[in-house]
């Protein structure tokens, strides 16, 4: 087996009208040597019909009982044969150069535990919204103010995830990506190389504007106890923790106020990031929340 070997591992769920195309961008790599794990967790529409009309040996379809991303992801990277996993979303994707830029990273960085890759934000229609190409190698620090990574362009190794994988707490779901990055941040060195590899798409059925108040709150507080139930965690970041406080209040703000709810509460959200760090009033994201809320 070549090495580097890397396993993609793809997990879905009712996502058939979008599988196709990101499977197809995958499977049009500059580089050889990698599988494509599909791992369908429960879905109710055809996924399992759309993968098995593409004919490729490099892809593998798995269908599991619902248990939410984070078990799906564990799931998938357990049968992966490569030496390196990486988690993409089966409604996102890949550049020509996604696997083989990873590649020439991990030979650059000598076998690393973690490493991350640059990617850009498009609408539906394509359209560049955002690119995130220029974050600090090692981005450890940086991470404490927010997810600044995509699942897309994360990369680890097997034998370091399958003993740090994604928490499976389904009141997570949707944080489990953050978490395991500010944990494994807080064991390694994770550098990264900012060229653009991958393409996160921001379409209707992502839409912030579709949360619901009480799962995403629960999801908010699930994350701070899976990060202060990790010691090593605490001894990195402990002296940080207002700074993460702070900017999770500010996340919070900004999405409950893109969603509608209530002034009072989001502004609220924005004055507990005051209260945790005063200096985030000066911040882009703290006016950009505010601006939203107000308007």
């Amino acid at each position: 087996m070549p090495d580097p070997f890397i396993s993609v591992v793809v997990p879905t769920y009712n996502r058939a009208g979008y599988i196709a195309r990101t499977l197809a961008s995958l499977l049009t790599q500059d580089y050889d040597a990698y599988e494509i794990i599909v791992v369908d967790d429960g879905s109710t529409d055809n996924t399992e019909e759309v993968v098995a009309g593409i004919k490729d040996d490099r892809i593998r379809y798995h269908k599991k009982d619902n248990a939410e991303r984070g078990a799906a992801r564990n799931y998938g990277a357990r049968m992966a044969k490569g030496r390196y996993v990486t988690f993409f979303d089966s409604d996102d994707l890949a550049h020509n150069n996604h696997i083989q830029e990873a590649a020439r990273a991990i030979e650059k960085f000598r076998q690393p535990e973690i490493f991350y890759l640059g990617y850009d934000v498009r609408d539906a229609d394509g359209r560049i919204q955002w690119a995130i190409d220029a974050l600090p190698s090692p981005v450890n620090d940086r991470l404490i103010d927010g997810n600044h990574l995509s699942c897309n362009c994360v990369f680890v190794r097997k034998d370091v995830f399958l003993e740090l994988p994604f928490s499976e707490n389904r009141a997570l779901s949707g944080s489990e990506d953050y978490s395991l990055w500010l944990r494994m941040a807080s064991r390694y060195e994770f550098r990264g190389v900012s060229v653009v590899t991958s393409t996160l798409v921001n379409h209707d059925d992502r839409s912030v504007v579709n949360i619901k108040r009480d799962t995403f709150l629960a999801r908010m507080e699930a994350l701070r106890a899976d990060l202060l139930s990790d010691p090593i965690f605490q001894k990195r970041f402990g002296k940080e923790w207002n700074t993460f406080r702070a900017y999770q209040d500010i996340y919070m703000a900004l999405h409950l106020g893109m969603a509608k709810f209530p002034k009072g509460e989001c502004l609220a959200y924005l004055w507990s990031s005051f209260r945790h760090r005063p200096q985030v009033i000066f911040s882009y994201r703290f006016l950009a929340a505010l601006k939203n809320i107000l308007v």
